[in-house]
């Protein structure tokens, strides 16, 4: 995709925010629900691709990632859409 695009726009995290495991959770809970978020970001961790997530909105009370993806060595790109995304509004209001 990056090749024919300068950006890939994708949730950080494929769920709502989930509550802490409890005191009483065993070590393998602890690990289960500590590798949920990551479904979406270790794909680009692993190959290398500059990546950032920002806060785009809310949903019941929690707040929202949007993550941005960019060919390798772009950091610029990536930095210049996510400043541009800030500077856009409130993303509390979103």
């Amino acid at each position: 995709m990056l090749a024919s695009h300068d950006l890939l726009l994708l949730p950080t995290v494929p769920m709502k925010a989930t509550p802490i495991p409890g005191k009483d959770a065993t070590p393998q809970e602890i690990t289960r629900r500590s590798w949920e978020p990551t479904r979406n970001t270790c794909p680009f961790n692993v190959t290398g691709h500059p990546a950032i997530s920002l806060p785009c909105g809310m949903a019941d009370g929690r707040p929202i990632g949007l993550m941005l993806v960019g060919r390798h060595y772009a950091e610029e790109t990536i930095y210049r859409a996510a400043a541009a995304f800030e500077r856009s509004g409130d993303w509390t209001r979103f």
